[in-house]
């Protein structure tokens, strides 16, 4: 009796194992891949594909919405300088961990940043790199303190506060 209460639970196991079937193996897969959202990596087209390379091990994660941003930007791709290529994939993988605040945050900067004249544009940016690594430290963190009482469509700091730094403060 002892023994037979023993090998009970091993021939239940073995009988839901022989239970399923490789079509209930299959219909998981073909579940999985339904909720794989629309284009999945495979899809793309070789150009989409050359344009999103860092992307490639987290394409099939990614919600619909953000695949249709991501492709918007890789037709513009083609047309970059060599350098813009260069930079467009340096920076994506840190593009693509943002969380979807972060990536309004960085959206409407980027709106207000090209609002501005070329030259003042880059003045900016140049008074920025000019900066000692303190000084930014200081500003990153002044800025992240302000960001809570901000609502979070706004940017954690404003062009108006970047334009007003100077590299000797």
């Amino acid at each position: 009796m002892r023994y037979l209460l023993c090998l009970l639970p091993a021939c239940m196991a073995a009988g839901v194992a022989l239970a399923q079937t490789p079509a209930a193996g299959a219909s998981a897969a073909a579940s999985h891949a339904r909720s794989v959202a629309r284009p999945a990596w495979r899809e793309l087209n070789a150009d989409q594909r050359e344009a999103l390379a860092p992307l490639a091990g987290e394409w099939d994660k990614f919600d619909p919405d953000r695949k249709r941003k991501w492709l918007e930007i890789a037709a513009k791709y083609p047309n970059m300088s060599a350098e813009g290529k260069q930079r467009f994939h340096e920076r994506m993988p840190q593009l693509a961990k943002l969380t979807p605040e972060q990536r309004e945050t960085t959206r409407e900067n980027f709106r207000r940043a090209y609002a501005l004249p070329a030259d003042q544009r880059q003045a900016l940016t140049q008074k920025y790199r000019e900066l000692p690594e303190d000084r930014k430290r200081a500003l990153a963190a002044q800025a992240k303190a302000k960001k809570p009482a901000q609502s979070p469509r706004r940017p954690a700091t404003s062009l108006k506060e970047a334009s007003s730094v100077s590299p000797g403060r």
